[in-house]
């Protein structure tokens, strides 16, 4: 197996997420802070459905490994970095002047997200089937995009981002949605995602 092998179909999803990320740290770049935000939201409703995508083509143990890794690497990008970037966007003049606070705010975010990632990837996988520890990346993401979108102050917003950041790595139990519940929560980015994209 080569590293060609890995562009398997289903891995197709976690590279839309991925390529949303992509969009999304270009559309802050060039200062379309709302079009990053809601491709952020896109990004989780794709990482939202990426497993069962790929459960569809069979469970080879060996391509479900490769899965995972693509998964975390791709949610680092999209809900890593990606988020705190259209952020920064969406505060540039708010926070003009508080560069070295906003620095140190995303940074603190985006540690800790590839910390929680890089946990979940060497925990059993009983224990990652079982539920969450510390709030899923995707999830601090969407709430990072949904803050940004109500446009709070500055200092506010830092605070969310720094709870975000807590969140992600501190030793929450949450259950992991089933059917119903996964559903009602997809219909929080497909909400942001329509509101800063079609709006």
């Amino acid at each position: 197996m080569s590293p060609a092998d890995a562009f398997d179909r289903r891995n197709l999803v976690t590279y839309a997420s991925l390529l949303c990320g992509v969009a999304a740290l270009e559309a802050a770049w060039s200062g379309h802070a709302r079009t990053a935000l809601g491709l952020v939201a896109l990004a989780v409703v794709a990482d939202t459905l990426d497993g069962r995508f790929a459960r569809l083509f069979g469970d080879d143990p060996r391509r479900k490994a490769l899965g995972v890794q693509l998964d975390s690497l791709a949610d680092a990008i999209a809900f890593g970095i990606a988020p705190v970037v259209a952020a920064g966007s969406a505060f540039d003049a708010a926070h003009a002047g508080h560069g070295v606070l906003w620095i140190l705010a995303a940074f603190g975010y985006a540690a800790s997200a590839i910390t929680r990632l890089g946990f979940y990837n060497v925990s059993p996988d009983a224990e990652r089937g079982s539920g969450f520890v510390g709030v899923p990346v995707p999830v601090a993401a969407l709430v990072l995009c949904s803050v940004s979108a109500a446009r709070p102050s500055f200092p506010a917003f830092v605070l969310v981002a720094t709870a975000c950041a807590a969140a992600m790595v501190l030793p929450l139990r949450i259950p992991r949605p089933r059917r119903a519940g996964l559903l009602l929560f997809l219909l929080w980015p497909l909400a942001v995602a329509a509101v800063m994209l079609w709006r």
